[in-house]
């Protein structure tokens, strides 16, 4: 939602420089557009790699983030000409052609808002026009009278679109010189549900479900699948996993048991209260100090947590992200999780003093394989792996 406003914006600031020479004549190109600042490109694994001109403006972008705009501008051929360039966002690519939707208005309702203005600018009879390098924080090319970065809205998985309009004045000649489209997208995914931890050796493993999941019904089952704008999920630990902010990353959960091995149950670690709770999703510091996963794919009903200490209390959460970078409210799970040592079979048999390998089913040629001696190899395995289990 745009609104009304006769001011400038006074936070938007305007570096010019001279950059570029061509024909004279008014002539208007943007070039060199780029993007910075945005605390996306800082997210771990390098997710945001393809963050670029044409990605919307997310609710994190919008916090900390400028575009830079190279724009091409000359004077009239012949005659002095004083002139400046002025800056506005649009509700639709023409509507700030039109000196009636520009605002103020002095009836109906503007299409059309100033976000800045250059000094007057001068040029005798010019023969090459000059290149001016705009930046403009992206926050008020989302919302150009307040700068708001929440009030805007949008529907979850959509983007809304704004148009900067470059206008050379006076008014005597004033002329839309350009326009460019702005995407933005300032509202989170839905928070993951049903989210349970579960113990293993240095490690947990969370599960969870998505809220907004679509389902489908086909050969008599039911599917569900995320919503198309989703990119995935992080795991949060408390307390965070070693002791770098950063630590942590994402195993594949069907390589954390294998079928020789089986999962402690659990306990013996206490969890105090936790302040998963409270953290802001956008809050890139917060956030990066507890997480302990990288991200998971939108697919992804499960994931691991590594470089958690066996016999510590571990609270976990998950958070889902969408393409332009919005986090969902963190999800905490009910349950305190401990990690704890893994008791495989073959390890606690060879150490009870068993001889074979995993697969063996036989007795080797000369030895004696009665059944009281493997009753009494069963019984030292149960024995040792008791007194592992109270260490």
């Amino acid at each position: 939602m745009l609104h009304a406003s006769g001011m400038f914006r006074r936070q938007v600031w305007i570096a010019l420089a001279v950059l570029v020479l061509s024909s004279p004549g008014f002539a208007q190109v943007f070039t060199n557009i780029s993007r910075s600042g945005s605390p996306r490109t800082r997210d771990p694994g390098g997710v945001q790699g393809s963050l670029n001109t044409t990605s919307p403006i997310g609710r994190r972008d919008c916090e900390g983030e400028e575009w830079t705009f190279t724009i091409n501008y000359s004077a009239n051929p012949g005659g002095m000409t004083t002139t400046s360039l002025q800056y506005f966002v649009g509700a639709d690519a023409m509507a700030c052609a039109m000196a009636n939707a520009r605002a103020p208005v002095t009836s109906g309702t503007p299409r059309c808002w100033p976000i800045r203005q250059t000094p007057s600018l001068t040029f005798t009879n010019p023969t090459t026009p000059l290149s001016y390098t705009v930046r403009i924080q992206s926050r008020y090319l989302i919302d150009p009278e307040g700068g708001n970065c929440v009030t805007p809205g949008t529907t979850q998985g959509t983007s809304n679109t704004n148009y900067l309009a470059v206008l050379a004045f006076p008014p005597s000649d004033s002329n839309v010189i350009g326009t460019y489209p702005i995407s933005y997208d300032v509202t989170p995914p839905d928070a993951p549900t049903d989210v349970v931890a579960g113990p293993g050796e240095g490690v947990a493993v969370v599960s969870w479900t998505y809220p907004g999941s679509l389902s489908t019904t086909a050969d008599g089952g039911t599917t569900t699948a995320a919503p198309p704008d989703l990119q995935g999920y992080w795991l949060l630990c408390d307390p965070p996993p070693g002791s770098a902010a950063t630590d942590g990353g994402l195993s594949d959960a069907s390589a954390v048991l294998d079928g020789d091995e089986e999962g402690g149950d659990g306990t013996g670690g206490t969890c105090g209260s936790s302040a998963l709770s409270t953290i802001d999703p956008n809050d890139s510091e917060a956030f990066a100090r507890y997480r302990c996963s990288d991200l998971i794919g939108a697919t992804a009903t499960r994931g691991v947590a590594q470089g958690l200490t066996n016999g510590r209390g571990y609270r976990m959460a998950v958070v889902a992200q969408d393409l332009a970078g919005n986090r969902s409210t963190i999800s905490v799970a009910g349950n305190c999780v401990t990690p704890v040592p893994i008791t495989d079979f073959w390890e606690a048999y060879r150490a009870a003093g068993g001889q074979a390998r995993p697969g063996a089913c036989g007795v080797g040629v000369g030895r004696v394989g009665g059944a009281g001696a493997w009753i009494g190899v069963a019984l030292g395995v149960a024995l040792w792996s008791r007194r592992r289990r109270t260490r």
